[in-house]
């Protein structure tokens, strides 16, 4: 219960905003409600006073000045009284499908524009959270999350909400009528009514273990299509296509069979209320007509508790599938907000500065680091001072924490013990935006996104006019080949740049870094899968990109760090050697393995 509470304390600032829609929503639910029971009270007249020309007998409570009205029309001629009673019941359902469809399209209009704010909140916070959170997360669970349980949502509340409010209220109105014809009929009714709530319950929990079990085989079934799709070229290469259909095939079944159970369940509770309710109803039916045979029931206010009683089974069955349909909304809602709570590591502090440009160093004092899901300690007590405008390249075996050192200038984690300084201010103690502004990022499989050339260079800076993107292509040695493209700067590179070479992929993310024009500056494997061509016309660029900023190469390849400041050897987390190629050859056991080793193949 307070599980559920909470849940929706925190999904309930998505729909204030929408909370007038929804009471004009629940306005016309309500009037369509009291349009259906008033239009079932026409059945008393038509059976009594048209039909057997005999009056009504109506209830002591009844106001005087009705019951007059009644008197006075019970005095018509028959065929009056049958023009008249058609008239108004037919008003009355026109009235009511209006209700209807009013309340239905402003309760999608509600539902819509609710769910849009909870996909938008959902991806701001994806944006928020901490790069910790993204390497121990599927993606397809990431995708799941904003759209398949947003979509469960979405029919909740559409569904859910609105038969919620109306069902609700029909079973209240019906209630009323039958109590205000005859209270000790209505008491047998409600009776069942707990009886018919019992497996309603009981079920429902099941019902929502269920929906959990659903949405993460969804789950599953988004990330092995994901992967399929990205690794496909793998998948033919090494003729895999009938093993991974085979794969994805079991997580579809695991998926059919726990919808299927859903399904299953929810139409079983629907069967055992509406049976409990016809075995009330057969009881109800045997009493009443009894009371009709000894005159004291007239027929047609028995007809009248009939259709009323009738009419209460509807909406009992349909509240008993919306407690389903809220038990499996209910899950989705709580993986919802499991991201919209989770905590992002990395944040700007409280009273956090802006950080001026960068002039003199950047140091790392005592740093230590390691994963939140790791026992290794990938950094142990690195010191480390780099001076404005050096090149430094850091070197050592794979895993020995190269990138994880550079990862912690732009604050994408930050350190369990130590920190890192520029210019003498904690990174965190200034604004991620004015840090990361200053850091430029170039890797070995640069990202491209779905757009055009022009938006991936100007990515940073979408404001940038088409003659800076321009120049910055020209600089990355990557106007030539852009102009040969169909539609030039503005020609679509496809799916992660699917549609340009691995060298034209690495010489726009070499544009986009010389367009943000950072002081600083992160080369991570850089030219490392590139054919020899390719390499030459990336590496010109990349000189160009260097020229008068601090850089920080990571490299594999040792022949291409000689001529840089320093070397930074780390081995096994630790700093083992600082200096120049030549000299660590001569001083560096470490270092010298590693270049002996790449010699040697």
């Amino acid at each position: 219960m307070k599980i559920s509470v909470r849940i929706y304390r925190k999904l309930i600032p998505f729909l204030k905003p929408h909370a007038g829609l929804f009471g004009w929503a629940c306005l016309c639910m309500l009037a369509a409600s009291l349009f259906n029971g008033v239009s079932l009270f026409m059945l008393v007249p038509l059976v009594d006073v048209v039909l057997l020309n005999r009056p009504i007998q109506l209830p002591p409570w009844f106001p005087a000045w009705a019951a007059s009205g009644i008197q006075t029309f019970s005095r018509w001629p028959s065929m009056t009284k049958l023009h008249l009673v058609v008239g108004l019941a037919l008003a009355l359902f026109l009235l009511k499908n209006l209700a209807i469809f009013a309340q239905t399209v402003l309760m999608n209009e509600v539902a819509l524009k609710f769910l849009r704010d909870i996909r938008d909140g959902l991806y701001r916070q994806y944006q928020r959270l901490s790069l910790d959170f993204f390497s121990g997360e599927r993606t397809g669970e990431l995708v799941s999350r904003i759209t398949y349980d947003v979509s469960v949502l979405q029919n909740s509340l559409t569904e859910g909400l609105s038969d919620l409010v109306y069902q609700s209220s029909q079973v209240l109105f019906f209630v009323v009528t039958l109590v205000a014809i005859n209270w000790r009929l209505a008491l047998v009714v409600l009776v069942l009514l707990p009886a018919m709530g019992y497996p309603v319950v009981q079920i429902g929990k099941v019902l929502r273990k269920l929906g959990r079990i659903v949405q993460e085989r969804m789950a599953d079934l988004n990330s092995r299509l994901i992967e399929t799709i990205q690794g496909i070229r793998i998948i033919k290469a090494f003729t895999a296509e009938t093993a991974e259909a085979e794969r994805f095939a079991k997580i579809n079944q695991a998926y059919t069979k726990a919808n299927f159970s859903t399904v299953k369940r929810q139409e079983a509770l629907g069967g055992i209320t509406e049976l409990i309710g016809i075995v009330g109803g057969l009881f109800v039916l045997e009493v009443g007509a009894r009371a009709v045979l000894h005159g004291s029931l007239s027929p047609g206010t028995f007809i009248l508790f009939l259709g009323a009683l009738l009419s209460l089974t509807q909406p009992v069955k349909k509240l008993s599938r919306i407690y389903s349909i809220n038990q499996q909304a209910m899950t989705a809602a709580g993986r919802v907000v499991e991201i919209l709570e989770h905590p992002p590591l990395v944040t700007d502090a409280s009273g956090a500065s802006p950080l001026s440009r960068f002039k003199r160093e950047i140091r790392f004092d005592g740093v230590w680091f390691q994963y939140r899901d790791q026992d290794r300690v990938i950094l142990q007590g690195v010191d480390l001072t780099i001076r404005s405008g050096e090149v430094v390249a850091i070197v050592g075996s794979s895993g020995c924490g190269k990138t994880t050192l550079v990862n912690l200038i732009p604050r994408f984690y930050d350190p369990v013990k130590g920190r890192v300084t520029i210019d003498g201010a904690d990174l965190r103690a200034v604004t991620l935006d004015s840090l990361r502004r200053q850091v430029g990022l170039v890797t070995q499989d640069p990202f491209l996104f779905h757009d055009t050339v022009r938006a991936n260079i100007a990515f940073g800076d979408p404001s940038a006019s088409l003659d800076s993107v321009i120049r910055a292509a020209q600089a990355a040695n990557a106007d030539p080949f852009i102009r040969r493209l169909p539609a030039g700067y503005d020609t679509p590179v496809g799916e992660l740049g699917a549609r340009l070479s691995g060298g034209e992929r690495q010489r726009i993310a070499i544009a986009r870094a010389l367009l943000k024009d950072p002081p600083i500056l992160i080369l991570d494997e850089a030219t490392s899968q590139l054919d020899s061509e390719s390499e030459a016309l990336v590496q010109e660029a990349l000189e160009r990109l260097m020229n008068g900023r601090t850089v920080f190469l990571i490299s594999h390849r040792l022949s291409t760090i000689r001529n840089v400041d320093r070397i930074i050897v780390l081995d096994q987390g630790r700093v083992a050697e600082v200096g120049r190629h030549e000299d660590l050859l001569q001083e560096s056991p470490v270092y010298r393995r590693l270049y002996e080793f790449q010699v040697a193949t």
